[in-house]
């Protein structure tokens, strides 16, 4: 058994959720078991997790073209692609597009 600290755990939490998977096939593939990681979330959610830890500098700028437009359809640039969103995504795709991405770009 791994004594892991608590960055650590935050770091596992926070990149389980930026995945976009399934509990079991993320820690599956990484060794960790689900029960710990569903008790790690619970830590991260009460509080637990230190600042460095934490996803700081994930925040997107988004920027309104036009205010009076309705908003149907939302188009997220990561670096140099692009993807349009439309009504009704499916929101862990999306991270996971959002973080495949990220690791390539």
């Amino acid at each position: 058994m791994t004594r892991r600290t608590r960055d650590e755990r935050a770091r596992w939490v926070w990149a389980f959720r930026r995945s976009g998977r399934p509990a079991a096939s993320f820690c599956a593939e990484h060794g960790l078991t689900v029960g710990s990681l569903r008790r790690w979330e619970q830590e991260v959610e009460q509080g637990g997790a230190s600042a460095e830890a934490s996803p700081v500098g994930h925040f997107a700028r988004i920027v309104i073209a036009d205010r009076a437009a309705s908003v149907s359809t939302l188009v997220v640039e990561v670096g140099g692609a692009k993807v349009r969103v439309e009504a009704g995504f499916d929101a862990a795709l999306l991270r996971a597009v959002v973080g495949a991405l990220r690791e390539v770009g």
